[in-house]
């Protein structure tokens, strides 16, 4: 059992492009899978490849630096919308600006960034109590509940479950350093 990550980019940032290929060989090498969007086939809109990439996915997340997302961004939240129906499942992560405004911003969960005033351990516990919170405490009673009625295959389920979260939050945290690092260098508040 394994969560699956689709992590997107704007292709007309370096800097969002390095962050999501990155983390993509940081979920490969801890054992995640993960994809990135197929830019190969299109630059402008959603591919067949990468719509295949989302659907196999558990979550969509992007590390916005830019001031403007690009229509192909756009459509791969609107596509994973349509597929979760559940805006948890949809995390970004705004580099001190938020860049999308109007009915779009219900389809998935904003996270702010801003390392002038916030550290990585306070953006994190944005994300965990905006995203994985009702996750840790489905898990956790799961947990107890197993725990109560001794039943060992529910428990190893519930904890392994609960660890793939975790596991999750460790990769935005890594994720989360980078933007803020990116950030920093460049120089923009």
């Amino acid at each position: 059992m394994s969560k699956t990550l689709f992590i997107t980019y704007n292709p007309e940032s370096s800097d969002e492009q390095t962050l999501a290929l990155r983390l993509h060989s940081i979920c490969v090498a801890n054992g995640f899978t993960s994809y990135l969007p197929d830019r190969y086939d299109s630059i402008t809109h959603i591919s067949q490849t990468t719509k295949s990439r989302i659907s196999l996915s558990d979550y969509v997340i992007l590390f916005s630096l830019t001031d403007k997302l690009s229509n192909v961004v756009k459509e791969e939240i609107e596509f994973a919308f349509e597929k979760f129906q559940d805006k948890s499942k949809i995390i970004v992560v705004y580099n001190t600006r938020k860049n999308l405004s109007g009915s779009m911003t219900d389809h998935f969960t904003e996270i702010y960034c801003n390392p002038y005033r916030e550290n990585t351990e306070q953006i994190l516990d944005k994300i965990m109590q905006q995203v994985f919170r009702k996750e840790f405490e489905k898990w956790d009673k799961a947990i107890e509940e197993a725990q109560k009625n001794k039943k060992k295959e529910e428990l190893k389920h519930a904890e392994t479950e609960k660890n793939l979260i975790n596991g999750i939050l460790a990769i935005l945290g890594i994720g989360v350093g980078l933007a803020v690092l990116a950030s920093l260098l460049s120089g923009k508040k």
